[in-house]
């Protein structure tokens, strides 16, 4: 089962933020990592980890950054036939500090960062692909994806943030799994509370939609009854890249065949152990670490 993920792509550099610093002056930091990031970026990671020949679609350039990223997609198995050369391309860099209670901040650059162009896709190349993972940030490219995929049955896994809100509004119609955090879905319904967004939502698509909203979890509705998956508690260090890592092992539950309530379930299981660690990619589950720990049984 081929999966191809899309999006922007990311170099992260992960700082954990001593409690007190001193403007003007160096600080030393217990750690600094460096690491690729991004939705799309890390949810490829993820679905390899989980067993799926997986492919990232983007532009790599000759540089620094374009090594790294390349490398950190290698070291997870996601497959390279989809990083194409582009002269003077770059992913994003972002700073993100991380302080002693596993909270935020982030700065970023898309200096050089060159989004993909659907003319540059080979439409042959993806029309017999399983599922493809897309984000909300190259909307170009990925709302031609999720048509290639309503064209030719594929699946399609959308991780959208915010966007000007018709595209928001086309995408979540061609998405067959459109996954939101709550802000995202409370611009797009109009409506506060999560059941009203998702009986909201429900009214301009056919896909399953499902909201997340970080430590309260995650909802969805099935045969208009609210389903409400909590999510797992564990001891957090940092949370970066727990909603990517959320949609990876989402994605991953809907190929493996999983109920809409095992999806939800797989999905916070993976992102609360991503949770456990400094950094979305230093440790992703595979699929074997999922059978023997997982809140599932073996034999789904």
């Amino acid at each position: 089962m081929k999966v191809l993920c899309s999006g922007l792509n990311v170099v992260d550099l992960l700082v954990s933020a001593p409690d007190h610093i001193k403007m003007g002056y160096k600080n030393e930091s217990d750690r600094i990592i460096m690491q690729g990031g991004a939705p799309a970026g890390n949810a490829a990671c993820g679905l390899a980890s989980l067993g799926h020949e997986t492919f990232f679609l983007g532009y790599l350039g000759d540089n620094p950054l374009s090594i790294v990223a390349r490398n950190e997609l290698a070291n997870y198995g996601v497959k390279e036939d989809f990083l194409y050369y582009k002269e003077g391309a770059s992913p994003a860099i972002a700073i993100v500090q991380i302080d002693n209670k596993g909270e935020r901040t982030v700065l970023y650059s898309m200096q050089d960062y060159i989004p993909f162009d659907p003319g540059d896709l080979n439409e042959e190349l993806v029309k017999d692909f399983s599922l493809f993972l897309v984000d909300g940030y190259d909307t170009d490219i990925n709302l031609h994806l999720l048509k290639v995929g309503k064209k030719y049955g594929i699946k399609t896994v959308l991780d959208m943030e915010a966007a000007d809100l018709d595209i928001m509004k086309q995408m979540l119609r061609l998405s067959t799994d459109p996954i939101l955090p709550l802000e995202c879905a409370q611009t797009l319904s109009g409506q506060e509370h999560p059941e009203a967004c998702l009986r909201a939502l429900s009214e301009l698509t056919n896909g399953q939609v499902v909201i997340t909203d970080g430590a309260h979890g995650s909802y969805a509705l099935e045969y208009k009854n609210l389903v409400h998956q909590p999510a797992f508690k564990v001891d957090v260090v940092d949370t970066t890249g727990c909603g990517d890592a959320f949609h990876a092992a989402y994605a991953s539950a809907l190929l493996q065949g999983f109920s809409l309530k095992e999806r939800l379930t797989y999905a916070s299981f993976f992102a609360s152990q991503v949770a456990r660690h400094f950094g979305g990619r230093t440790f992703l589950p595979d699929r074997a670490f999922m059978e023997a720990n997982g809140p599932l049984p073996v034999n789904q």
